[in-house]
């Protein structure tokens, strides 16, 4: 048993327009509208906020107690036209660290698009992307140490449960099945929430993007992280120091400069966002079992500077095993190295393999 329950409920199972906003999609195959979902969370988290187990191997003495509301920003898009078999299903979508939910949805750049929730529209799936805690336009505490990974998770099942017993938004029905999608710390977040639900998940599925069971602590430093408001002091000037950014955006893509756009690059680096000192210092978490039930599986780029460096992705089959040990009691597990692609998988001109990839596994996972 792990020593904190997450207790987290939406207030009042409701939820309000963004500034009435609307995100219009590229295409006429889906509709998309900003939102933001007030959420409770009563957890424990670790009192350290560098704990590398982020609290899963912590005893009482060294955890403390937050409960607070935030407001989680995210953008709902639904297919125009939806067929029977799938209007029951939703991807949750969850960026990874200094990115927000614009990761799933950045703009159409030299006639290719990048957008995941519009291929997904396409394909008859809808999604919700969300900010985190702590990022994008989401609740920003004053202390970027409630921003930890307990608390993330705590904020994904609870959205989980709401999107299985409320409607979204007016004639939404509630939706049956929820894979949760996530990019790198994103999907850093959904593990942590599968080993502290294990079997009571209210996820059917996940698809872990960009994450490998490596000593992440090897790797921060390929990163480049500094306090955001020394980064960018006009912006984030005002923020607590754990606040952090990184200063090199380019480990995100593959060695091969041609292998995507320098555009993207740019943009990139113009809409990164925050995260904090814990959601760097807090990877060993992905070494611990979860005896999640469900059906779990791990999209890899080849070129993921990251977790495929010096041939780790080359044996599928090896890696896939070493990788099953940690999900012991899943439906079924699998490892997919997208061939060419960088860590940021959505990013490079690549994406449309693993954006088939995604789409295959929620079929799969769903029964479609």
């Amino acid at each position: 048993m792990f020593p904190f329950p997450l207790r987290t409920t939406v207030s009042a199972l409701s939820v309000l327009l963004h500034l009435s906003s609307i995100y219009v999609a590229s295409s006429q195959s889906c509709g998309c509208t900003s939102i933001v979902i007030p959420v409770h969370v009563d957890v424990l988290v670790p009192k350290d906020p560098a704990d590398p187990f982020g609290g899963l191997k912590s005893n009482a003495s060294s955890l403390r107690r937050l409960d607070d509301t935030y407001d989680v920003f995210g953008v709902f898009c639904q297919p125009n036209t939806t067929s029977p078999k799938n209007a029951d299903v939703i991807q949750l979508l969850v960026h990874g660290f200094t990115y927000t939910n614009q990761y799933w949805s950045p703009p159409t750049e030299e006639f290719r698009n990048y957008s995941y929730t519009e291929f997904a529209c396409d394909r008859g799936l809808s999604s919700l992307a969300i900010d985190w805690v702590g990022v994008g336009l989401s609740s920003r505490p004053a202390n970027a140490s409630d921003v930890q990974y307990a608390t993330g998770a705590a904020v994904l099942s609870q959205l989980a449960r709401y999107l299985k017993t409320a409607s979204i938004l007016p004639g939404i029905q509630p939706f049956k099945r929820i894979i949760g999608i996530g990019h790198s710390a994103g999907s850093i977040m959904l593990n942590f929430g599968a080993i502290v639900d294990g079997a009571q998940s209210p996820f059917d599925g996940f698809i872990l993007t960009s994450l490998l069971n490596v000593d992440l602590s090897t790797l921060a430093p390929l990163l480049g992280a500094t306090s955001a408001r020394d980064d960018t002091p006009l912006r984030w000037g005002a923020l607590d120091p754990d606040y952090i950014t990184t200063s090199n955006r380019s480990i995100f893509y593959p060695t091969d400069p041609t292998s995507f756009s320098p555009r993207m690059v740019i943009f990139d680096n113009f809409t990164k966002d925050v995260g904090s000192v814990s959601t760097v210092l807090q990877g060993d978490i992905t070494s611990v079992t979860a005896h999640y039930t469900g059906p779990v599986a791990k999209v890899v780029g080849s070129e993921d500077g990251f977790f495929c460096a010096a041939g780790r992705c080359v044996d599928v089959a090896a890696l896939t095993a070493a990788e099953r040990i940690l999900w012991p009691e899943a439906e079924s597990f699998e490892v997919v190295v997208a061939q060419g692609s960088g860590h940021d998988l959505n990013l490079d001109f690549f994406a449309k393999g693993p954006f088939n990839t995604f789409v295959g596994f929620v079929n799969q996972f769903t029964g479609l």
